[in-house]
């Protein structure tokens, strides 16, 4: 038995190494800089808690929050509720249905420069396909990306991330979905139950489970948008406060401004406000998920 354990520790070692040195440290390290004042190269200096109150107090990132949150609002519902849909459509018995799972998954695995690229063509001023559509029902063009409001630009870039993330969530719910046995639904229809009797009383249930986990993955991802802020409003340095997101801010200011104190405590800040956003839903779980 000891030689077992002896054997197992032995092959566990690599990884129990890389949880310690690239999670846990880290993790700790980035703690204990929130009370500190560093710059990279000198020794950190205990500040005690001038960093959180630095950037509780801090305007831009009350903007940046304000933000994130409204592309959370926008991004998380939509994906979710895109992406059932896409997923319920090609469980269904359809000419092409490989071909339009690759088509639909395809953004996933789009580079963001490539992805970037194309969504700056469609919203351009000039020669983008959505102010020629504005123009054609005699609208007024929108400078989608560099509008001086700034609901419109981060709504602008939520349709993005949904674009790029809605294959990947639709893969996750079609999953779920195949599990559900033919019988079951033979024996609903032959009880009456429509097409939407199906899908409300049998297929939602069932994949519920998966459309939670769908939900609580968006949740993090949209609190950890970075890139697609940063394909689509080009070079960080010179976003404006009002279309500011946390990540951008916490990289401006740990690797460009050197202040990775002050980064650090907007950091777990951050992640403070995933964390009680994740609680939320498992706590609102109970309510509408069914895993018998």
């Amino acid at each position: 038995m000891r030689k077992q354990g002896y054997w197992g520790f032995i092959f566990t070692f690599p990884f129990l190494l890389q949880l310690v040195v690239f999670f846990i440290f880290p993790f700790l390290f980035s703690l204990y800089l929130t009370f500190t004042k560093w710059d990279l190269f000198n020794p950190p200096q205990w500040v005690g808690l001038k960093n959180w109150i630095q950037f509780l107090s801090r305007e831009t990132f009350w903007l940046s929050l304000r933000n994130i949150l409204y592309f959370s609002v926008l991004f998380i519902p939509l994906q979710t509720a895109f992406a059932l849909i896409l997923a319920y459509l090609l469980n269904r018995q359809i000419a092409g249905k490989a071909l339009f799972r690759m088509v639909y998954f395809l953004p996933v695995i789009t580079p963001w420069v490539a992805g970037g690229m194309i969504w700056l063509w469609i919203y351009h001023n000039d020669y983008g396909i959505l102010n020629w559509l504005l123009e054609r029902l005699r609208l007024s063009p929108v400078d989608w990306v560099r509008s001086g409001h700034w609901w419109i630009v981060i709504g602008s870039i939520a349709v993005v991330n949904i674009w790029k993330g809605a294959g990947y969530s639709m893969v996750l719910i079609l999953a779920g979905m195949q599990n559900i046995s033919n019988e079951m639904v033979e024996a609903a229809r032959m009880d009456g139950a429509s097409g939407w009797t199906l899908f409300a009383k049998i297929t939602l249930p069932i994949v519920s489970p998966m459309v939670y986990m769908v939900m609580i993955l968006s949740t993090i991802s949209a609190f950890h948008a970075f890139d697609v802020f940063l394909v689509m409003l080009g070079d960080i340095t010179a976003v404006a406060d009002r279309n500011m997101v946390p990540n951008i801010l916490i990289y401006r200011d740990a690797f460009m401004n050197f202040k990775m104190g002050g980064a650090s405590a907007m950091a777990w800040g951050l992640f403070l406000i995933i964390l009680a956003a994740t609680l939320m839903q498992k706590k609102l779980e109970k309510r509408w998920v069914h895993y018998e």
